[in-house]
């Protein structure tokens, strides 16, 4: 019996196969270190939560305001420490809109927040289910 020396078509099909596994492993972890903006202001992270949500967020109308945006990730189920990050949003508005100095802090609320809107698309409904995916 003569022994091939080249590949098989089935050995070189479970080469690919491992290979296609190891980037599909390799993209999963890259995802998941996904590192958060670095903001030293409160200005600068509501400018990465709005950043988000126009592009995380897809039926976000436009020119939606703090309070609808708010009211869809609550109801997305989106867990933050929404009380904090309502005070947050309070002081910015404040300062945004009502003339009073910038809040102090790094508004870290408002940066997990986007991370965590980043991790989902919010506003997707799976149509079999009729649910949010988490």
């Amino acid at each position: 019996m003569v022994q091939s020396e080249s590949i098989s078509t089935e050995t070189l099909l479970i080469i690919l196969d491992v290979a296609l596994l190891a980037l599909l492993a390799a993209g999963v972890v890259a995802l998941r270190r996904i590192r958060p903006p670095v903001v030293h202001d409160v200005r600068t992270a509501f400018q990465v939560l709005d950043n988000s949500i126009e592009r995380f967020v897809p039926d976000m109308p436009a020119g939606y305001t703090w309070g609808e945006a708010v009211e869809r990730l609550k109801g997305a189920g989106v867990k933050v420490d929404w009380e904090r990050f309502e005070s947050t949003l309070d002081e910015y508005e404040a300062f945004r809109y009502g003339g009073h100095k910038m809040p102090s802090g790094s508004g870290d609320e408002a940066v997990t927040l986007s991370m965590k809107i980043r991790g989902r698309i919010v506003g997707y409904r799976n149509k079999r289910k009729g649910t949010r995916p988490d």
